[in-house]
């Protein structure tokens, strides 16, 4: 019983180091820095979903990657991060004597969970009809997350930055830092011509 203890609370924490190297990673994109890491990103945003379209347009996935250098649907803006962050996250493991059995759980539930939250749950909440709408176990939950995620597409500060809602399926550092939005506010047209200036090199359309 202990061994399953701990290999639970092990999994249980990489979680939760997922959930926040995905938050932070996904302000980082959304925060223009660094241009080429944002562009995959911002154009799924203002292009493909953007602020005055419905999130969920049409029966497939509209993949902002297409066209580029990608594993499936993870563009380079998901995967030269990973590249990075894997190789330290196992560097602080080994430097804290964590065993290699511990270490194999801890990389590969935060891998797993990673693809699953941030790509696949991701993507299918653009999708109409998506069985999760009806599973009488997941329906509350599914159309809560993707309430939010609809917010996280529309909402614009003046500067012209999205900047709530960096969750996908689960919100909690989006608390923790202050950046949850759980209701639709009047749409920031001020805020939207800025972000269209802003992100004009992700090919932004004319007219709105």
């Amino acid at each position: 019983m202990s061994g399953l203890i701990h290999i639970a609370a092990c999994v249980v924490a990489s979680i939760v180091a997922a959930e926040l190297l995905g938050y932070l990673l996904h302000r980082l994109m959304h925060s223009g820095w660094i241009p080429w890491l944002s562009t995959s990103h911002m154009r799924h945003h203002m292009v493909l979903y953007g602020p005055l379209q419905k999130q969920r347009p049409s029966t497939q996935y509209l993949d902002a990657t297409t066209g580029e250098i990608a594993i499936g649907n993870i563009g380079l803006e998901w995967i030269i991060p990973s590249i990075v962050i894997l190789p330290i996250s196992v560097a602080a493991l080994h430097l804290f004597r964590v065993s290699l059995t511990d270490q194999a759980i801890s990389i590969g539930t935060i891998l797993v969970w990673s693809f699953v939250m941030f790509s696949y749950l991701h993507d299918v909440m653009h999708i109409k009809g998506f069985w999760m709408e009806e599973n009488r176990w997941l329906r509350r939950w599914f159309i809560s997350a993707r309430k939010l995620h609809d917010i996280h597409h529309r909402v614009l500060n003046d500067s012209g930055l999205m900047d709530k809602n960096f969750g996908i399926a689960f919100f909690v550092f989006d608390r923790v830092f202050g950046t949850l939005s759980p209701k639709q506010v009047p749409f920031n047209h001020r805020g939207y011509a800025a972000a269209r200036e802003r992100f004009r090199y992700v090919e932004t359309p004319q007219g709105g």
